[in-house]
């Protein structure tokens, strides 16, 4: 039911569609959102060929805002509202109904069965008025609605201020912000007023909607809040030794171990999820400056020029542009120790000047003049190739060697397969305290699951696996249907193939014909040439498999 079929039955559909309008546009849903949310409840509640949306002078004069939707996605942006129709209803403020499109010039070019089965009807958008305060009630306000009718006479022109123009900000309250129009199939004219009636309640909410997208558009950006570093001292013990079996892992805690004692940059290389931000922080409260703090940053994940701030700080005056100072990372982490993750995105400005830190001991604030001395151990990671970086300018050599003179490699999960278990239960262990289950094992095929997988998000990827478990898990035993459906296989899931080896074959070339065929619009040797594949040997496969080339050819559907 669209609202059409009878008049009685049309209020309910508008109740309806009305109250899942302002469900849609709440004050928690974007304006823009809201909007489309309330195109796409008109088309689909009733019926609607399409619904067009115009606001004028958002957020400044002499701008438009369109939105549309339509039944027919593909094309509903070309047969937007015309602009004698809606420059007609901005003028008059005044609802306009066009029952019979086809003899109107604002919709010549249209298909000739939109033009024997539409009609057009137009609203305005008007601004929200006050309340006054000596309001009494509805008095005498019959004057002020605009009528809907489709014979309704052009009005008198909207008020216009000084200036001649309507005053789009809401100086002008109740002025014209736009225009809120729809493409309706063809009816009587009482039903086609009921509709106006409807859409002028939407567009009173849509009159609201614009005043908050103009004041998100015309609100000034705020600067972006500079990110805090964690000054929060790490104790002595406040890092345990991580699960390690394996020897290459056991290598990896030795090689830290070893570099604890000095102030020597250490650079751990490894894949993502490894764990090397861990054992950054293990190699920190192994070392003389544990009583210091450890502070980090990661060097990809805010814009340039806020990491060189966070990292070097800023000295206030004209060069800056800042009314106050502000101490950087490396000053803030003064006898500690400064942790760069993704060390390969900082930019040339910042490797250079994190150079100047490893051999000077010096930063400079961005508008400052005088270096700062500094005291801090620098620790960076990266998974990236910095060789080929270097080679291709993008990272400076000498800051490679800087930061290499201890190497730490962190081998992936993959590449230590003997770690996999006891991280697995040391997890388990952790998320079941947390959530306060009595998890006591894991299930042998579970472990094998476990075994099995190649874990491209390496230890990272196999926590989140294990708090999911522990979080499903409610009988003790982590079982395999507690594990993600990307660890599952075809055994464990029972999602063994249901087609034969020369089955799936034949599909699979069913499959490359047919779109050889529609990219070469049904031309078969064409299709040959693309497979790369003879005529003779297509023209078998394709009448082995029934397939019409015919239908794949233009003008056919």
């Amino acid at each position: 039911m669209n609202g059409l079929s009878s008049f009685e039955s049309g209020w309910p559909i508008f109740l309806t569609t009305l109250t899942r309008i302002i469900q849609e546009t709440g004050p928690n849903i974007p304006v823009r959102q809201g909007l489309e949310n309330t195109l796409d409840i008109l088309v689909g509640n009733l019926g609607y060929r399409r619904v067009h949306i115009e606001l004028f002078d958002l957020p400044r004069k002499n701008t438009k805002i369109s939105l549309d939707r339509g039944r027919d996605p593909g094309i509903s942006h070309l047969f937007g509202p015309g602009p004698l129709a809606t420059g007609q209803v901005m003028a008059t403020r005044r609802t306009l109904v066009i029952g019979d499109v086809k003899d109107h010039p604002d919709f010549i070019g249209r298909p000739p069965e939109e033009l024997e089965t539409l009609s057009f009807l137009c609203v305005p958008i008007h601004a929200p008025k006050p309340v006054p305060a000596n309001h009494q009630g509805p008095a005498a306000s019959s004057e002020s609605l605009p009528p809907s009718g489709p014979d309704t006479p052009p009005g008198p022109p909207a008020p216009t201020d000084a200036s001649g123009q309507d005053d789009a900000f809401g100086q002008d309250q109740g002025s014209v912000l736009g225009t809120l129009s729809v493409d309706i199939p063809k009816a009587p004219p009482v039903f086609l007023e009921a509709h106006c009636d409807f859409l002028s309640v939407v567009a009173t909410l849509v009159g609201s909607l614009s005043i908050r997208l103009r004041d998100e558009l015309t609100r000034p950006r705020r600067r972006l809040p500079q990110p805090q570093p964690d000054t929060t001292p790490l104790p002595p013990q406040g890092v345990q030794p991580p699960v390690a079996v394996s020897k290459s892992m056991r290598l990896v805690l030795r090689q830290v171990a070893q570099a604890a004692s000095s102030s020597t940059p250490v650079l751990f290389r490894g894949e993502e999820g490894t764990g090397k931000e861990f054992l950054a922080e293990l190699l920190h409260a192994q070392s003389p400056r544990r009583l210091r703090p450890i502070l980090r940053l990661s060097c990809g994940t805010d814009p340039e020029e806020v990491v060189e701030e966070t990292l070097f700080g800023v000295q206030k005056g004209e060069v800056s542009e800042s009314t106050r100072s502000k101490r950087g990372i490396f000053e803030l982490a003064q006898g500690g120790t400064v942790f760069l993750d993704d060390i390969e995105e900082l930019s040339p400005v910042a490797q250079k000047a994190v150079l100047r830190v490893i051999h000077e001991g010096t930063v400079q604030r961005k508008g400052g003049v005088e270096p700062v001395q500094v005291d801090v151990r620098i620790v960076a990671a990266t998974s990236a190739s910095l060789g080929e970086r270097m080679a291709k300018g993008e990272f400076l050599e000498d800051l490679y060697y800087g930061l290499s003179v201890l190497p730490i490699y962190v081998p992936a999960l993959r590449d230590r397969a003997g770690d996999i278990l006891p991280l697995a239960e040391h997890f388990l262990g952790e998320y079941s305290k947390k959530l306060g289950k009595p998890l006591r094992r894991i299930s042998t095929p579970a472990i094998d699951l476990l075994n099995q997988y190649h874990w491209p998000g390496n230890a990272r990827e196999l926590a989140s696996c294990m708090e999911r478990a522990a979080m499903l898990c409610d009988e003790g035993v982590v079982r395999t249907y507690h594990l993600p459906p990307t660890l599952q296989t075809a055994e464990s899931s029972n999602t063994g193939p249901s087609l034969s080896f020369g089955e799936a074959v034949a599909k699979f070339e069913q499959e490359l014909l047919i779109e050889a065929l529609k990219k070469a619009r049904g031309n078969m040797f064409q299709a040959a040439r693309d497979l790369r594949e003879s005529y003779r040997v297509v023209n078998y496969k394709v009448k082995k498999y029934g397939i019409d080339p015919k239908r794949f050819t233009m003008g056919r559907r």
